[in-house]
């Protein structure tokens, strides 16, 4: 079964979801926070307004329960998940296979073609035994989705989820 955002999603636990929900809703601003206004009110089936004062409570636990969000959004959910609380997941993957970053954000200058599908394999072994199993895990699925050298690793993830 191939990895999607919303599968990823739909498969975190419950105070995984709301966590990352918290998350986005005190870092989202302006067009990304409108965006998440409208979405959530077209997957709840409410008027746009009655979310938009909706307590910010209200708002983290509808998000969190809503498996029906736009891919772009989850998406953003999780790596904003990730950067705060698997960090040290993403920094330890970076430096396994040497690839130059700012905690954790990769420098663009890096070229992806240096990396090969056996390496980006083998770190993602290495990765998956390290003490934080669900953070590696999530991250390894996280970088399926962004597909280019990342593609690789679906074939190791566990299976059975």
């Amino acid at each position: 079964m191939s990895v999607s955002v919303n599968r990823i999603w739909r498969q975190l636990p419950d105070e995984t979801r709301v966590a990352a929900c918290k998350l986005i809703w005190a870092e989202s601003h302006g067009a990304s926070r409108q965006f998440l206004f409208s979405a959530l009110a077209n997957a709840k089936k409410l008027r746009e307004v009655f979310v938009r004062k909706s307590p910010i409570d209200r708002l983290v636990n509808w998000t969190a329960a809503t498996t029906t969000l736009p891919d772009p959004i989850v998406e953003d959910i999780l790596k904003r998940y990730l950067l705060h609380e698997h960090r040290a997941v993403i920094i330890s993957f970076l430096e396994l296979l040497h690839i130059p970053h700012a905690e954790g954000m990769i420098e663009e200058s890096f070229d992806y073609h240096t990396l090969t599908k056996e390496r980006v394999q083998e770190a993602a072994r290495t990765l998956l035994a390290s003490a934080d199993r669900m953070g590696a895990e999530l991250y390894l699925k996280y970088l399926v989705l962004q597909g280019g050298p990342w593609e690789g690793i679906e074939e190791i993830l566990p299976t059975g989820e």
